[in-house]
């Protein structure tokens, strides 16, 4: 199945970024269900899943909703809605409905969802406020928005302290300014909500720190062996300062006593009024 791609994802979308995707999904999908969970999402409810990707996501809120219910699933990512398709004809899924397109443009009636959700997908959007405002008039009233995204990912460090691993951090986050990216977008939240019509009804950090071989040991190594090329590409890291930060962080590895503090999250969910 190949699909020709327009639309980059900032780590790309071939076969070795579905499958840290993949991965990524298992190191979070806990924390997802839980905030399913407070928010009451159930069977037969109608849910948006915002950026879905290659549907990770989709599949848990198909479960949680039953095949009485609806999952509308939108990406700007035609290789990815492609796969998502094609896991959907496998495992016949005639509830799931995935729609390719920017989030900005999504065209749906107006109080025709029940939820929307969204993991990382507002910290890379240069302005949320036409997303927010189209998800917020097709939320019906007491509608919910579950957000799951960075309120301090400057948080990421290393115990004991690693030099070079602080500067791989400290050239990630210039990349994600130079990008447009708000990439701490959980932080306004609660300046946002009132704007778009959504009381805050929860919101609160997950800190998570993991020692070596670790879910989150495994999940930065898989994202800065993938990312930290790309920041060398455009001049934001040199090259040695990447293979120090490979050096460093593989002799950390070897000897076992380190741990590693991940990007902080928020948990949020919006209310419509």
């Amino acid at each position: 199945m190949q699909v020709e791609e327009c639309d980059e994802y900032i780590l790309g979308t071939d076969a070795l970024e579905l499958e840290r995707l993949r991965f990524q999904h298992q190191v979070w999908v806990r924390a997802a269900y839980e905030l399913f969970e407070r928010a009451q999402l159930g069977a037969g409810q109608t849910v948006l899943d915002l950026g879905c990707g290659p549907g990770f996501t989709t599949f848990e809120l198909a479960h949680v909703v039953g095949p009485s219910g609806r999952v509308i699933a939108r990406d700007i990512s035609a290789r990815f809605i492609a796969t998502l398709r094609h896991e959907c004809a496998r495992l016949h899924l005639r509830h799931v409905e995935p729609s390719l397109g920017p989030v900005e443009e999504l065209a749906l009636d107006d109080g025709s969802l029940d939820a929307a959700y969204a993991r990382w997908l507002f910290c890379w959007l240069a302005d949320p406020a036409p997303a927010l405002e189209r998800v917020a008039r097709a939320l019906k009233p007491g509608g919910v928005l579950l957000l799951q995204e960075y309120v301090d990912w400057g948080a990421l460090r290393m115990f004991p302290h690693g030099p070079a691993f602080a500067r791989a951090v400290q050239a990630a986050l210039a990349s994600w300014k130079a990008g447009g990216a708000t990439i701490d977008f959980a932080a306004r939240a609660p300046e946002l909500a009132p704007r778009f019509g959504f009381a805050l009804e929860h919101f609160a950090p997950r800190a998570r720190i993991g020692r070596v071989g670790s879910l989150e040991w495994r999940w930065i190594d898989t994202f800065f062996r993938i990312y930290l090329p790309k920041v060398v590409e455009r001049g934001l890291l040199t090259q040695q300062e990447f293979e120090a930060w490979l050096s460093e962080w593989e002799q950390r590895a070897a000897a076992g006593a380190t741990w590693v503090q991940t990007p902080t999250v928020a948990d949020v969910i919006l209310r419509r009024r």
